[in-house]
């Protein structure tokens, strides 16, 4: 069966979804309000495992409350489902076995799956013991040979395409660029592939590299899948790497980043997932999804809005700036007077707009790094209130932040004054809502119950904030369903008693 780009792109959109071992499935990811549009569930080489020992059996009996132990085939008649094999190898010159094939096939049919993702990597040895992790492989043209072979040996009795994910690399190993390896391998053999964000971090660190360069030498029109996990930066005497820890791990900003260039670059991209492998904490998982799902290029490509194209001006004033500047660099790096701070100031704003654009980028990232540092400390204060400011005002987080940080008062003024005055001018920007006043009022009593612990243990209010925590996290946020109803024979709104600070 052929595969390959034409393949990609007439496969349905599966959205953003979390990637899971059987043990790792959580009751809360399972619900119909949970944001997983999808599951990647772990078929283990069960052959290869053997059965669990007394370790792992203790281990899954005392699992915290909530977690369930699923197989692929528990989910599929209430989730769709992608596969992540961990049996295929195809980078080490042992074939894959018919029986372990049939197994698989089984598994996508049952499914329904377009495609078995596997992290590219020595799995199995029949001289060495591996499993049931994997390492890395040597990035050689006789690798890449024998891959190519394998590949084509799977596509021939799997009936759907390998998806080769790009592997932790943390050495590099090889002669060739690990992007024209994969290049060739999806090229050669019809195969997809699945962009590990964290994975590709690892080896643009292990060769001192930025986190996107090389980009162009991707394959993009085979990739249909994004991971990405929780992790962070090792620091080590001998340099850092990035450490692929998943689990309740936070995601690194740099990787959301990546995603962004992904999702622009990858035209038959069809599936974004979390891994959340080894979790234990079933709310960090889904705010991360939560996260992945609200990125504005994230939710343009859940909408399938096509990417705004570039808006070029009109010729006359391009060939004027274009002068300005061009002229402007000549003297700056041609005359007399020092480049500094005057010189850059005296200079034409096309000029400004075009020079050192590298120290543009830093200075823009420390902006935004110091707007989500002290946005993030400020709106803890009202978490509630400044998620219902977001919806209110149709913000994203840092948007959010660039309204909340800048109009913070200085170090004259204590904190916890200077939090209250911010948040109550940004609610009363909007004198017909009626939610965000109540917010606010009960958020603040909450505060002040932390503050004074002789402050009464009760109160009222005229918002239902069980009812604003379940549709921040639900969408439903109509302020009728969030408003206490007055009592019949009372005009006023009824009070709705808010007890021990919750």
């Amino acid at each position: 069966m052929v595969f390959g780009p034409d393949y990609f792109a007439s496969l349905p959109r599966y959205g953003v979804g979390l990637g899971a071992n059987p043990s790792d499935l959580h009751q809360a990811y399972l619900e119909q309000t949970a944001a997983a549009d999808f599951f990647e569930v772990t078929a283990p080489a069960v052959r290869h495992q053997g059965p669990a020992n007394y370790r792992e059996t203790q281990r899954r009996r005392s699992t915290p409350a909530g977690f369930r132990h699923m197989r692929i085939p528990d989910l599929i008649t209430d989730h769709r489902v992608l596969v992540h094999s961990t049996d295929l190898n195809p980078v080490y010159p042992q074939p894959v076995t018919q029986d372990d094939l049939a197994d698989l096939r089984h598994l996508v049919q049952l499914a329904d799956a377009p495609w078995v993702t596997e992290d590219l990597g020595v799995w199995l040895m029949s001289e060495r013991h591996v499993y049931p992790y994997f390492m890395p492989f040597p990035v050689t043209d006789a690798t890449l040979t024998v891959a190519i072979d394998n590949v084509r040996h799977i596509h021939e009795h799997l009936g759907v395409p390998f998806n080769a994910e790009f592997p932790p690399m943390t050495m590099v190993t090889g002669a060739m660029h690990a992007f024209d390896f994969f290049n060739t391998l999806v090229t050669e053999t019809g195969a997809g592939m699945c962009l590990d964000i964290g994975h590709v971090l690892s080896y643009q660190i292990a060769r001192g590299a930025s986190p996107t360069s090389d980009f162009h030498r991707l394959p993009w029109d085979h990739i249909t899948e994004i991971h990405v996990a929780g992790g962070g930066i090792d620091l080590h005497s001998h340099g850092y790497q990035y450490d692929d820890s998943h689990g309740d791990a936070p995601i690194v900003s740099v990787c959301f980043d990546v995603l962004d260039e992904i999702i622009r670059y990858a035209p038959h991209l069809q599936a974004i997932t979390l891994e959340i492998f080894g979790a234990r904490n079933p709310r960090k998982a889904l705010g991360s999804l939560h996260s992945i799902r609200e990125r504005p290029s994230v939710a343009a490509w859940l909408q399938k809005a096509p990417q705004p194209a570039t808006v070029l001006p009109p010729l006359g004033e391009a060939k004027e700036r274009t002068r300005e500047a061009v002229t402007g660099l000549y003297d700056l790096i041609h005359g007399a007077t020092p480049v500094n701070g005057s010189a850059l100031a005296a200079a034409s704003e096309p000029l400004l707009d075009v020079f050192a654009s590298q120290e543009q980028q830093r200075w823009e990232y420390e902006r935004t790094q110091r707007l989500r540092l002290h946005g993030t400390n400020v709106s803890s204060y009202y978490p509630l209130t400044s998620r219902w400011l977001m919806h209110r005002e149709n913000l994203d987080e840092m948007q959010f932040f660039e309204r909340l940080v800048p109009d913070l008062a200085g170090a004259d003024t204590t904190m916890w004054e200077k939090v209250n005055i911010a948040f109550h001018k940004l609610v009363a920007q909007e004198p017909s809502d009626q939610v965000g006043p109540e917010l606010l009022r009960a958020e603040q009593w909450m505060n002040e119950c932390a503050q004074t612990p002789e402050k009464s243990s009760s109160a009222q209010f005229g918002v239902r904030i069980q009812r604003v925590i379940e549709g921040l996290r639900t969408g439903c946020l109509a302020p009728r369903r969030l408003l206490a109803a007055p009592p019949r024979d009372d005009p006023a709104p009824r009070r709705v008693p808010l007890r021990n600070g919750r």
